[in-house]
């Protein structure tokens, strides 16, 4: 909300300054910022945005899903003092890491930023550091950023800053940034334990956990393959009932509760000023139609072998058993030994058991209205919404794993309140491909041909990046022994 009226008071006075006054020679620095190659995410890329150019400095936002051969012409034309990359997927590191080196190729050697949930302290300052001879810095939040942009620029002011070495002759938080971390291993002890771990044989253990009652009911689907819900059969008042407000308030929206603060003196909080935003982005979301709910979710006939999940083609009148797609899922080493595939009817018993699936969008809408509100420079309003766009595709996942969960039978079961849903008080699980229990993101890709999502025209690109942003998919099983667990 400051960022927003700082930057309508600049606009009001811009008008009334004279044009020299104005120019951007007058800028503390150019900062270039960019959400790397195959990644759409540009939450936090925007409020760096944000700080630094309501800080005087002059911001050149690529936007999203940039190459590095666009950030290289950015970098010439404007004669950058920083180039920032941005990314959320774990795939987005190693594109950073190739654009240091590409960025080494071409001569270039300012200081590069790497900002994103999937980095690391360890990552950036070690292994992104060795990729580059420049300096790289981690960067943990927008305001860290702009400190480092302050002191560079009165470094490189005062003859302080070498590209190469960093500041010169000081000690400051930003020279401890830009040093690699030293994790006391020499490369040689590195070489010794690759040559070591080559030579152990390589055992997987495709042993059914024991905790996993076999003899479970095997529920019968209402039908075989898939079936597609536009806007019409989705009832915005129960993907409302479905929101997580803790993970929307507390999360996106960052209304947290201070340390120390009494409960009720939060609650009071959350009423009086909180509580009327949500009510009035309801509103805005159902009047404006800033969501395009769509959900294709399906049924598929398989069975068990060992780790491995066998997906049969539920059109074939043939052969029942004729395979379509296989997934291969990771065994816990300890505790219960858990595997996904351990939660359906091994091959062994004779029996076709029932896999079901989903994929779910809020649609290409969300994106699209969220940049609008960002152009027109209304953070508080994008913030807002971009919480809402994120929150409530998570809202339409749940909503559609408890359908599942009644045409499956289990309808008794169910939870009356979201509390008791979001603790997972139901039956089975819902688990995404990328997480510790189906890690291999890949197999997204045979998810989406097997639920034909392009009905939908949600994708997968090269990078691994799930089209529309704010959209999920998800195998569910439901088995009473199956909940999150890790690897």
């Amino acid at each position: 909300q400051s960022a927003e009226t700082m930057k309508a008071a600049v606009s009001f006075l811009e008008t009334r300054m004279e044009k020299d006054e104005v120019g951007e020679d007058n800028s503390k620095g150019t900062f270039i910022i960019a959400t790397v190659k195959g990644d759409v995410h540009d939450i936090g890329k925007n409020l760096v945005d944000i700080i630094l150019s309501n800080n005087g400095y002059r911001v050149i936002n690529l936007g999203i899903k940039q190459s590095v051969e666009n950030i290289i012409e950015a970098y010439y034309q404007y004669n950058a003092d920083c180039i920032a990359m941005s990314g959320l997927l774990v795939k987005s590191t190693a594109f950073m890491k190739e654009n240091l080196q590409v960025f080494n190729d071409k001569g270039i050697t300012i200081p590069v930023i790497l900002g994103g949930a999937a980095l690391t302290p360890k990552f950036v300052h070690n292994d992104c550091q060795k990729a580059y001879k420049g300096k790289v810095i981690y960067g943990r939040d927008a305001f860290s950023d702009l400190h480092f942009m302050d002191e560079l620029m009165t470094a490189k002011a005062a003859e302080e800053w070498d590209d190469i070495q960093g500041f010169l002759g000081r000690s400051t938080t930003e020279e401890s940034l830009v040093k690699p971390i030293n994790i006391n291993k020499s490369p040689e002890s590195d070489r010794k334990m690759s040559v070591q771990v080559e030579k152990l044989p390589l055992i997987i253990d495709t042993c059914r956990s024991k905790a996993v009652d076999i003899d479970t009911e095997r529920p019968i689907p209402p039908f075989w393959g898939t079936k597609l819900l536009e806007p019409e059969d989705i009832p915005i008042e129960d993907l409302f009932w479905h929101l997580d407000l803790q993970a929307l308030i507390a999360g996106q929206w960052q209304f947290r509760k201070p340390k120390g603060q009494p409960r009720a003196e939060y609650q009071f909080f959350l009423q009086e000023k909180v509580y009327p935003i949500l009510k009035i982005w309801k509103q805005r979301v159902i009047e404006e139609k800033l969501l395009h709910p769509q959900v294709i979710y399906g049924y598929f006939p398989c069975q068990a072998e060992g780790n491995t999940l066998h997906i049969y083609n539920h059109k074939s009148t043939k052969n029942s058993t004729e395979i379509v797609a296989s997934f291969d899922f990771p065994r816990q080493k300890s505790l219960r030994r858990l595997c996904i595939s351990d939660f359906f009817a091994p091959k062994e018993l004779g029996i076709i058991d029932v896999f079901p699936m989903q994929a779910v969008t809020v649609g290409e809408v969300v994106t699209e209205f969220a940049q609008k509100l960002f152009a027109d420079n209304l953070y508080t309003d994008y913030l807002y919404f971009h919480g809402i766009g994120v929150q409530m595709a998570e809202a339409l996942a749940e909503w559609t794993h408890a359908r599942i969960r009644r045409e499956l039978g289990f309808e008794m079961e169910e939870p009356d309140n979201i509390q008791d849903i979001l603790a997972q008080r139901y039956r089975g699980s819902r688990y995404s491909f990328g997480y510790p229990a189906c890690p291999k993101i890949k197999d997204q890709y045979k998810q989406l041909e097997l639920l034909e999502t392009e009905r939908i025209k949600m994708y997968m690109d090269e990078s691994e990046q799930l089209y529309p942003e704010q959209s999920t998919t998800a195998i569910i099983t439901y088995h009473p022994a199956a909940k999150y667990f890790s690897a």
